[in-house]
């Protein structure tokens, strides 16, 4: 199996990108691209949860080797970072393209095409509620989850199909970066939270 890289993936998004190509091949490169990094970005997490597993043995056997544990904690945080970044940056820039969708991939491809592209299943696709003409690639992908739809969706935070994890990863660095004022209110009439308590907590609570 090729070993995907963040070089690779740019590379591939390149070739997808040059005139001549169809959207079903783009598509079918950039799914490619991230499929293997997605798996990537897991093997360096499952790397790291090493060192935080070593810096909780020595935490309960020898809490007094703290600078050793500091280490640890810090190798954990730290490793292999730069291609963690770069993986970061390649999924932002792929969910970007789906969310959006400028080039037209859905029209193109029309609803069976992208189904039969990203996995579902004859059941999950009858069940889609198309009333209305107000589907897309976002919201197959991100917003229905759609996404190798036989398999069951994880649970965890942000995790999901690979294509949904790179417009998870679009969502939230818009979110981080996007004006205040160009913010939605999640706790406003008629938002996903309306009603809701909130409940205030110390800044370092959240750490």
């Amino acid at each position: 199996m090729l070993k995907m890289t963040v070089a690779t993936a740019r590379k591939i998004a390149d070739i997808s990108a040059k005139p001549g190509v169809s959207h079903r091949t783009q598509f079918i490169l950039i799914q490619h691209a991230v499929r293997n990094l997605v798996r990537h970005r897991k093997d360096i997490w499952a790397e790291r949860k090493v060192f935080r597993r070593e810096a909780a043995i020595l935490q309960a056997s020898m809490p007094s080797a703290t600078s050793q544990i500091e280490e640890l904690k810090a190798k954990a945080d730290s490793h292999r970072a730069a291609e963690m970044a770069g993986i970061k940056q390649v999924l932002i820039g792929i969910g970007h393209m789906i969310l959006q969708d400028r080039e037209g991939t859905y029209d193109a491809l029309g609803f069976d095409g992208v189904c039969d592209l990203i996995g579902v299943n004859a059941v999950h696709r009858a069940g889609i509620d198309l009333r209305g003409g107000g589907r897309g690639l976002a919201e197959l992908i991100y917003v229905s989850r759609m996404e190798n739809s036989s398999s069951p969706n994880p649970d965890s935070w942000g995790e999901g199909g690979p294509l949904y994890e790179a417009c998870f990863a679009a969502t939230i660095h818009w979110l981080h970066t996007a004006p205040k004022e160009d913010l939605p209110d999640l706790f406003g009439p008629g938002s996903p939270f309306a009603g809701a308590k909130i409940v205030h907590v110390k800044a370092e609570v959240l750490h």
